[in-house]
């Protein structure tokens, strides 16, 4: 029903918007997912300075975010925000002036504007007793204590040093481009230089098309698509702007956007699956085929939903659309789910539900999450909040017999690294300073793989420092340890890692 639900709406958004003609939306580089402008937009949105939803689709664009400081621009005028919170917004008027003032009619020439955006430094200290650790049958990946969502980059035993720079801009309005090169060193895999992420994105009418490396995220719980794995090249469409259902039998939709996006998997995936001994290794597909696609719709100002499907597979026909796989040989995989938020006064509360595989047209496995926002903990001026999840899923998950890396790319999960049948607990609580300073305290608990015998159980804390150091130059730090008990899947071993990192980033 959710894939005929998710079919039909895609459907009915790029009917009716290829065959208007309307003026062409400005085109703007994203933001990168590690960017600290997502923090900072979730404290204006649960203080109340943004009214337009953002969804759960990530990245999002410059000129996304220029909107929502308009419109916080506009709240705070009745409404002054806290010193620290118009910190944070002041930082991002100024890197987004350009756009902001083409939004207000200031400047009608968006010109040349490819610029180095920033360079960041990062020396990290990492004690592990074992580097990482193999997820147990069906997975053919690993992870790592104290180090997920970090596009698939590894910290080594002992010193760690990482470098990297943004270069980002427009051409013109109609076309921006993106370069993130790496360069990293430790002593276990010495030098590594990369293209962590780069990017063409243009439009045609109203859509945007990228082509590229980028990181991405879906949904609140991303059990599809993350950060966890190395940014994949792909091919992008997306609404440049919602549209609005102003009328019609859609009108109750409110506003909608939609996104897809077609990849390759690795080339290698039938030799990594012969090595690891997986049987009927055999039926893995070298350069399997990735296609998503995402619906996000505002019903009202304080609903936000969100629909996918994202599927793996060696071909495609007429059977992935009706949903009968069986009748293909199994040729693909499905992750598909919902997710929805809703703002009450005082706290966010979020929810997914998604489903693995397929059996008559329906998910058969499932995996869930909720959580719960409280951006103004004690009340007052916001300057404590806390965020609380639990995400669960089951023995099926990431796993397929056909394909049977599963959902893993060069040695990653594309998902949520807690891998399959895991529970997942998580806390945060922020506490921001008055000159924007930022002290913050996270614990995550993992049951892992529960129906194995000795599974292991993973406890997390990282004590985390955000501070603004001059006008354009940043420092952060991450103080973590992590205990992981059955190790291996090994009865009574406990393994511990520590982590101390500290990064410098300037901004242009």
């Amino acid at each position: 029903m959710q894939k005929y639900i998710l079919f039909s709406i895609t459907t009915a958004l790029l009917t009716g918007y290829f065959a208007v003609t309307a003026a062409s939306p400005l085109v703007t580089a994203n933001v990168p997912l590690d960017s600290r402008y997502y923090s900072y937009i979730d404290k204006l949105e649960g203080m109340g300075y943004i009214k337009d939803m953002p969804t759960g689709t990530r990245p999002y664009s410059r000129l996304d975010i220029a909107k929502w400081i308009m419109e916080a621009q506009q709240v705070a005028a009745d409404k002054p925000m806290p010193g620290y919170l118009k910190t944070y917004y002041d930082e991002m008027r100024a890197e987004l002036a350009e756009e902001i003032a083409y939004l207000q009619g200031d400047s009608k020439d968006y010109g040349s504007n490819i610029w180095l955006r920033a360079v960041e430094a990062r020396l990290a200290y990492s004690d592990m007793q074992q580097d990482s650790y193999r997820y147990r049958k069906g997975i053919n990946a690993s992870w790592q204590l104290l180090n997920r969502n970090n596009n698939g980059y590894r910290y080594g035993d002992g010193i760690n040093i990482i470098g990297k720079a943004e270069i980002a801009g427009s051409l013109n309005k109609d076309l921006a481009l993106s370069l993130t090169p790496r360069f990293s060193y430790d002593k276990d895999e010495r030098g590594d230089a990369s293209i962590e992420e780069g990017y063409v994105k243009t439009h045609l009418g109203v859509w945007g098309i990228e082509l590229g490396k980028q990181a991405v995220q879906w949904g609140k719980a991303p059990f599809a698509m993350s950060n966890n794995a190395t940014p994949q090249t792909m091919l992008k469409l997306n609404l440049l702007e919602p549209h609005t259902f102003d009328n019609g039998f859609l009108k109750f939709l409110g506003k909608a956007n939609v996104n897809v996006f077609y990849s390759r998997l690795e080339g290698n995936r039938v030799e990594k699956a012969h090595t690891a001994g997986m049987s009927n290794w055999q039926r893995e597909k070298d350069h399997a085929g990735l296609l998503g696609v995402r619906v996000d719709i505002v019903p009202t100002d304080n609903l936000s939903l969100g629909l996918e499907r994202v599927s793996m597979f060696k071909s495609l026909n007429k059977h992935w659309i009706l949903g009968d796989n069986a009748e293909s040989d199994d040729q693909w995989n499905d992750i598909g789910g919902i997710d929805l938020r809703y703002r009450f006064p005082g706290v966010q509360l979020y929810g997914s539900l998604y489903g693995e595989d397929q059996a008559g047209g329906f998910p058969s496995e499932h995996a869930r999450s909720v959580g719960a926002y409280f951006p103004q903990l004690f009340g007052g001026d916001g300057s404590w909040d806390l965020r609380l999840e639990l995400s669960d899923t089951n023995n099926a998950w990431y796993g397929h017999w056909t394909l049977v890396n599963g959902w893993t790319y060069k040695d990653d999960i594309l998902g949520d690294a807690m891998g399959k049948n895991t529970r997942k607990y998580y806390g945060g609580i922020n506490h921001y300073l008055a000159n924007g300073d930022r002290i913050g305290l996270e614990y995550t608990s993992m049951d892992m793989d529960r129906d194995a015998a000795s599974n292991p159980s993973v406890h997390e804390v990282q004590l985390t420092y955000a501070k603004k150091l001059s006008k354009a130059v940043y420092l952060d730090g991450v103080l973590g340890y992590a205990k992981i008990k059955n190790a291996d899947y090994t009865s009574g071993r406990s393994d511990s890692s520590k982590l101390v990192a500290v990064g410098l980033r300037w901004e242009y």
